[in-house]
């Protein structure tokens, strides 16, 4: 359920969208870049809002260039519609009732990432053709840790998941994702235990020069509305977050 706080955030989003200046923004940065990606991320879908998850699916197929992982690996991205890849955190059973079904009927290929609750997910999620990303064991804030429990956390992470489905794991999510999840360490770290690329929680167009360790991801409600989802995908929140921070 929405917070006053958000309700208001998504007035704001709305309005400044209105003013033209996210969408000017979001022509210029492609043609400067040429291809733009927004990096989705989704949890628990419900059995009350399995409609509502169909319905953005199918919207976000009809209006976007819906990549696989493996077109993100390649680079294969449009350069006439704003390229989504689809990513889903943490563990929950209901993915295979409520979010693999849709996936399928539509063939949208995503990149699950899972702890140790879901490593159990991993190989049936593989064989029917997902992505598998590494989210660590035990979710924990990594710049907390010692520098032992780091790599472990790490390293563990990513040799389990690769016996479970026989592959290499190249994708990395920041347990929490937000700005303090990660550090100049961490980051090191996750390159070090051999991931390709790691993924955040900060919402953001991602270019040719995003770095690989701080990839942007956007966490949406598929309660939202068609509208607001292409609102905030054509970076509205991006650069209105920017404004208010540099104001206060």
């Amino acid at each position: 359920m929405n917070t006053l706080k958000d309700k208001i955030r998504n007035i704001l989003i709305v309005l400044f969208f209105l003013t033209g200046i996210p969408f000017l923004r979001f022509l210029l940065l492609k043609k400067k870049y040429k291809s733009l990606v927004r990096v989705i991320v989704f949890h628990q879908i419900r059995d009350e809002q399995t409609k509502d998850f169909e319905r953005k699916i199918s919207f976000l197929k009809n209006n976007f260039n819906i990549i696989s992982p493996q077109d993100f690996l390649n680079k294969n991205f449009s350069e006439d519609k704003l390229n989504i890849l689809l990513t889903f955190d943490d563990a929950f059973k209901d993915w295979f009732k409520n979010v693999v079904p849709v996936l399928k009927k539509e063939k949208i290929s995503a990149i699950f990432f899972l702890d140790k609750r879901g490593f159990n997910f991993a190989k049936k999620l593989s064989e029917m053709g997902f992505e598998i990303g590494s989210h660590t064991i035990n979710h924990l804030r990594l710049p907390g840790l010692s520098l032992e429990k780091l790599r472990e956390e790490l390293k563990e992470s990513k040799e389990i998941l690769e016996k479970e489905i026989g592959k290499e794991i190249k994708f990395f999510a920041y347990p929490f994702g937000d700005k303090d999840s990660f550090n100049r360490v961490v980051k090191e770290e996750v390159e070090k235990a051999g991931y390709k690329y790691a993924f955040t929680i900060l919402p953001g167009f991602n270019t040719k020069g995003t770095d690989f360790y701080c990839l942007h991801r956007d966490g949406l409600n598929v309660s939202w509305s068609n509208f607001f989802f292409c609102v905030w995908l054509l970076g509205s929140y991006d650069i209105l977050k920017k404004v208010l921070n540099w104001l206060y």
